[in-house]
């Protein structure tokens, strides 16, 4: 071994050696205090049982000599404490001290529930004290003291009968409590009193404030203060103040005096019931701000703590108190126009005095006033009021009748697009009358109204900063959302059966949706500003070109159900009475496709008229296509005569529903097919094998099985039909 590792090994060997003579001269001391601690715990749970179980105390806290020993223990503790520091910093063998260190985690557990039955038993002594301190008017201290008691009781735990000991002693506190609570409650309200009284025609407020004895009214409010119950105190003068003295002051003019009566200061409101002109606002703010400082010089001025009287007072107002004064004072006078802004002007300047004021009281903080709005920044102040009556006259507008007023506008143009409104326009002046992409239809009137207004405010927000060209913008988003909500609901009815108000109203949400888009906006609005109106509208028009599209649909899915349900209805097989049936189905689909000429032709666009009125003639031809093919059973030839007119005429009776000849084959799929059917119903079976063979249209219409039934319908079952049948492939 070398001689270093023998020096390392016996520098260990003094080390642990050391340690060992220190744990061994505190283990004593470490198991006495111990010991002692336990001893005196035990003694003060029994006093404490007996206190507050038993309620027959057997040793008082001096017979166990109680204070002593609590000190020489706590004494004893923090110079133990101290060693034990001592000996750590020395320690780098843990295992050396283990032994030593359980029995320290022992002594701290001991502790804590010694501090615990510390506390409880010295509960006695805080809750009589602070009767004697209540008694000699000290009435913070005593609450102050009850309650640390409160919380402190709050934490603990106890097993047995020290679980219901507890309870009786926390209940005594919250009973000590609330008792010097009710008193002080009582106390205050002798000091502070308000009142209404109304004789004849006059109507007075009187707050009073007692003033004999100034430091009894410091310590009450210190105390409620301090204990947290001042809000309380001040909720049903926080309600009058609210609801009675701020209302009538708003609203009528006021007389205000004082009066010195023994001891107390009264303030005194009157108000003439008779008078009906409105105070000013230059008249308002000053009976407030003396109602303000009455409260300030009394009340005010006698609170010492963090906060001041009218800062907690505020506490409760606050909020009650500026929409008060904002709604029944301000927002009615707010200019919603150039000449209404000059007289805005002066009424600011009292604005902001009152404002000031209250700043300087702590009513509120000078950066949260809500009146700072209404102060700073006048222009903005106008565009707010004008963008909120901008809602208000829409809302006002769509009361009105879709049909009440109608305009024309778009372009009449031809249209090479498919697309029902992407209308390419060359060298056309976009404007309220030819929105982007529009073709000419008839809307409301109320609509183009709104789109005016919409561009007058947007034209007049380029003067003024970014935040409120943003606001608008939304505006213009919610104005779009009403229409979608409003109008659906209030003329729910209209739009599922007149058919005038439901086309009306595909034009409306259609026109809406491409004024919308702008004139385009990069073209007369800043750059930022219509980028922002681009992507932030850009939902809300999707939104009302579905809306106008499902409306129109929904009414035509229902028609077109109801023609299909009255040429289906009819009997089989094939008679007279059967095509009764479909004549009267066929001509109420024309009477309903006439009425829908009345009412649309004019109104929609020309490419959305074609397609809604094509899209029942579809469903009446394949109608009558599927009857005629639904039996195959022979029929006379006079009936069949007769479905071949039928046919006819109800080609021709389609034709007049256009005033311009139509192609109808590239409108509906089986318009060619409906068109031959009279040709094949009077043709002999020759006549129908040429057709076949050399009318390439007749081929690409109709099957061969088809023309079979046709055949087969219409001739006898001999070896002459047999031999056109098979020709037929």
């Amino acid at each position: 071994m070398s001689l270093a590792n023998e020096v390392s090994q016996e520098a260990d060997k003094a080390t642990t050696n050391d340690l060992i003579k220190c744990r061994d001269e505190l283990l004593p001391r470490l198991k006495d205090l111990t010991e002692r601690v336990q001893m005196l715990s035990w003694s003060l749970h029994q006093n404490f049982i007996d206190t507050y179980f038993n309620f027959t105390p057997t040793k008082s806290l001096e017979q166990l000599n109680y204070k002593n020993r609590k000190s020489n223990i706590l004494s004893d503790f923090t110079k133990f404490q101290e060693d034990v520091k001592f000996l750590d910093k020395k320690s780098e063998k843990k295992e050396v001290i283990e032994e030593f260190e359980n029995n320290c985690k022992k002594l701290d557990k001991s502790l804590n529930s010694f501090h615990d039955l510390c506390t409880v038993v010295e509960g006695k002594i805080i809750l009589d004290k602070a009767n004697h301190e209540f008694g000699r008017y000290n009435y913070t201290e005593a609450m102050v003291s009850v309650n640390e008691l409160k919380n402190k009781l709050r934490s603990m735990k106890f097993e047995g009968n020290g679980t219901k000991a507890l309870a009786n002693l926390n209940s005594q506190a919250e009973s000590q409590l609330a008792l010097y609570t009710a008193e002080l409650s009582i106390e205050m309200e002798d000091i502070f009193t308000w009142s209404q009284k109304k004789g004849g025609n006059f109507l007075t407020y009187s707050l009073s404030v007692q003033q004999s004895d100034p430091s009894l009214l410091q310590k009450i409010l210190k105390s409620l203060y301090v204990i947290e119950r001042m809000n309380a105190e001040l909720a049903l003068f926080s309600h009058f103040f609210i609801d009675k003295l701020l209302h009538d002051i708003i609203q009528h003019n006021c007389e205000i005096f004082t009066e010195d009566y023994i001891g107390a200061l009264v303030f005194n409101i009157k108000i003439n019931l008779n008078e009906t002109k409105k105070p000013n606002f230059q008249t308002i703010f000053m009976n407030l701000t003396a109602v303000f400082e009455f409260l300030q010089s009394t009340l005010g001025t006698q609170l010492v703590a963090e906060k001041t009287f009218i800062q907690v007072f505020a506490d409760n107002i606050q909020d009650k108190f500026f929409n008060k004064i904002i709604e029944d004072c301000i927002r009615n006078n707010l200019p919603s126009c150039e000449g209404t802004y000059e007289n805005y002007k002066n009424i600011v300047i009292e604005l902001d005095s009152f404002n000031k004021f209250l700043i300087e009281l702590k009513f509120v903080d000078t950066d949260k006033s809500p009146l700072n709005g209404y102060i700073n920044d006048t222009e903005c102040v106008l565009y707010n009021k004008k963008c909120d009556k901008l809602l208000s006259d829409v809302r006002n507008l769509l009361n009105e009748s879709l049909s009440y007023g109608t305009i024309i506008v778009g372009t009449n143009l031809e249209m090479q697009n498919e697309s029902l409104f992407d209308v390419t326009q060359k060298e056309v002046v976009y404007d309220l009358n030819n929105p982007l992409f529009m073709p000419r239809c008839v809307i409301s009137q109320n609509v183009k109204r709104i789109m005016s207004m919409i561009v007058e405010h947007l034209e007049e927000s380029i003067k003024l900063p970014q935040k409120y060209n943003n606001q608008l913008v939304m505006y213009i988003k919610d104005i779009a959302v009403m229409y979608q909500c409003i109008i659906p609901k209030k003329f729910k009815i209209n739009l599922e059966h007149c058919p005038l108000d439901i086309a009306l109203f595909f034009n409306n949400c259609f026109y809406l949706a491409h004024s919308l888009l702008g004139p385009p906006w990069r073209n007369s609005m800043p750059p930022p500003l219509a980028e922002l109106l681009n992507t932030t509208l850009l939902e809300c028009i999707q939104d009302l070109r579905v809306l106008g599209l499902e409306k129109i649909s929904l009414f035509l899915q229902a028609q077109k159900n109801v023609i299909i349900q009255k040429i289906e209805a009819n009997e089989l097989p094939w008679s007279h009475d059967s095509y009764e049936t479909l004549d009267r189905g066929i001509n109420y689909a024309i009477t309903l496709m006439q009425d829908l000429k009345n009412a649309w032709q004019a109104v929609l666009p020309a490419r959305m008229y074609e397609l809604t009125v094509c899209t029942l003639i579809q469903a009446l031809c394949q109608s009558m296509l599927g009857r005629i093919f639904a039996d195959t059973k022979p029929i006379c030839e006079d009936l069949v005569y007769m479905i071949a007119v039928r046919f006819e005429d109800t080609i021709a009776e389609i034709a007049t529903l256009f005033e311009e000849p139509m192609k109808f084959e590239s409108k509906i799929d089986v318009w060619s097919k409906f068109e031959m059917m009279p040709k094949l119903l009077k043709a002999q079976m020759l006549e129908i094998v040429d057709l076949w063979s050399q009318h390439k249209g007749l081929s690409q219409s109709y099957a061969c099985e088809e023309i079979r039934l046709i055949i087969k319908m219409r001739f006898p079952d001999d070896k002459y039909r047999l031999k056109i049948l098979k020709e037929i492939q």
